[in-house]
């Protein structure tokens, strides 16, 4: 739903979008015929191409943004050191800390469904499909990290700028069947090609089947509380999967500040400093002997701990503005051009192999958690090292969902927010909640309703999941978190 209250964007997603949008206006005008009727200054329709630039740049920001630093500092992946970081990784998250992630999200939602009302009117079918597995793919973000949200009723725009809300049981189902329209749609490969303006995958219908499949697979694992047998049935049914990491869903950035990676514009081009990954992460890999290390951190850059690679305490203050101290994120996801991951072949064969875990196939599960890791290894240039890695007892898989679940937790370092849902389904890996918190000890289990919802939603609120409990509600579980 569009927001009335305006958070400002980064002046360097600003400009990167700008970027992408001269690029999708430059195309379709070189496409389009003059029309003497039409004012070229005040034009009656965006194309879909600029909305589909504009909507990818975006989900890109926001889910390098604010949907991996909060979860990241609750799944002790970072332990920010002062400042918000810092306040995440006390878990003092409160309605205001949500408001850029909840009115991100739903601004990337309507330029996907203008999107979807664009081309089901033109009969652009691999637009529309785009159009809804995006769409499918940011609802779910939104309702795994805040339950019950408005989906039947939102992006509506002028019509109700008060929606109600949906139970997460009833999106789930909702979600799922938009996938499989949306994969239908694009499998028809009819109407305009999105080419350059689809920035993930070049327009290609191949690959966003797979992507189609591979969220549904993720979806569906999700309620393996609720519906133990649901992703292995449709495993079985021998999907086109991401099975290999040059078929990554990513969204890619460039070597300049003002098109930068988002966690690199915060965590270095603000100036800011104040984030840290965790020690929790950083010592396991440590025992592990794990060659990701110099990728997935920057050693400690002063100082006489310079070139060791050290993480924070969770919810520790202990201020390390000199960078003296703590690593920060490494260059395989915050250098100036990393991608952005949206959902990797290293996650599918995750997924596969914790199916394959409780469907009690020890054959698959250990193929697929072999390639998981190697298929990680090889999206960040280290092929020659997975054999090893694997080699190693406390790596190899060992017929336990916590060896899957550990692995995949250090993997999805990529994708905190995935990794979240995981410890919610699971309980896997083990954490200790941070040493100061504003919790009670409990580990958020969902995010608080925004603000800006608040002020003006309440009433649907209200009638819906309830204002939230500053801290309290953190602990309470979304429907598929038994």
């Amino acid at each position: 739903m569009k927001k009335i209250q305006i958070i400002e964007k980064s002046k360097f997603a600003n400009r990167l979008l700008a970027f992408f949008l001269t690029i999708g206006l430059l195309f379709s005008s070189c496409n389009s015929e003059l029309d003497i009727n039409a004012d070229p200054n005040n034009p009656t329709k965006v194309p879909n191409s600029t909305l589909l630039a504009s909507a990818e740049v975006n989900l890109g920001y926001t889910i390098g943004g604010e949907a991996t630093r909060m979860p990241a500092n609750i799944i002790q992946h970072y332990a920010g050191h002062r400042g918000q970081p810092n306040e995440y990784s006390r878990y003092d998250i409160t309605p205001s800390s949500t408001d850029g992630l909840w009115t991100n999200i739903y601004d990337i939602l309507i330029d996907l469904r203008a999107i979807e009302q664009n081309a089901s009117q033109s009969g652009d079918k691999i637009y529309l499909g785009i159009s809804q597995i995006l769409q499918a793919y940011t609802f779910s973000v939104a309702t795994d990290a805040f339950g019950d949200i408005p989906f039947t009723q939102s992006l509506q725009l002028s019509i109700n700028i008060t929606p109600g809300y949906d139970k997460q049981e009833a999106i789930y189902p909702a979600l799922i069947t938009l996938i499989e329209t949306g994969i239908a749609n694009v499998s028809t490969n009819q109407g305009l090609n999105p080419g350059t303006s689809d920035i993930i995958y070049g327009g290609s219908a191949t690959k966003w089947s797979k992507f189609g499949n591979s969220l549904k697979l993720r979806l569906l694992n999700h309620l393996s509380l609720r519906n133990p047998s649901a992703a292995l049935t449709f495993l079985q049914t021998n999907p086109s999967l991401i099975t290999a990491s040059a078929d990554n869903a990513k969204v890619t950035f460039f070597a300049n500040p003002a098109n930068a990676n988002p966690i690199h514009q915060f965590d270095v081009l603000s100036g800011r400093k104040d984030n840290a990954v965790a020690n929790t992460i950083v010592d396991k890999m440590k025992t592990l002997s794990d060659p990701r290390i110099p990728v997935y951190f920057y050693p400690v850059a002063n100082g006489t701990l310079a070139g060791q690679y050290l993480g924070n305490i969770p919810g520790d203050d202990d201020d390390d503005s000199g960078e003296t101290k703590f690593s920060r994120t490494g260059s395989a996801y915050a250098s100036i051009a990393s991608p952005v991951m949206l959902l990797s072949a290293a996650e599918v064969h995750f997924i596969r192999s914790e199916v394959y875990f409780r469907a009690s196939d020890p054959t698959n599960a250990t193929s697929a958690f072999n390639s998981a890791v190697t298929e990680d290894f090889t999206s960040l240039g280290l092929t020659a090292a997975a054999a090893g890695y694997l080699a190693n007892p406390l790596v190899a898989y060992d017929g336990t969902l916590a060896r899957i679940m550990e692995q995949k937790w250090i993997t999805m370092f990529q994708g905190s927010y995935e990794s979240w849902v995981d410890w919610r389904r699971t309980g896997l890996p083990v954490l200790t909640p941070s040493i100061s918190n504003r919790t009670s000890g409990v580990i958020p289990r969902r995010l608080s309703y925004p603000q800006i919802e608040i002020n003006v939603n309440g009433a649907s609120l209200q009638a819906g999941p309830g204002i939230p409990l500053p801290y309290v509600s953190l602990g309470t579980k979304v429907w598929w978190d038994l």
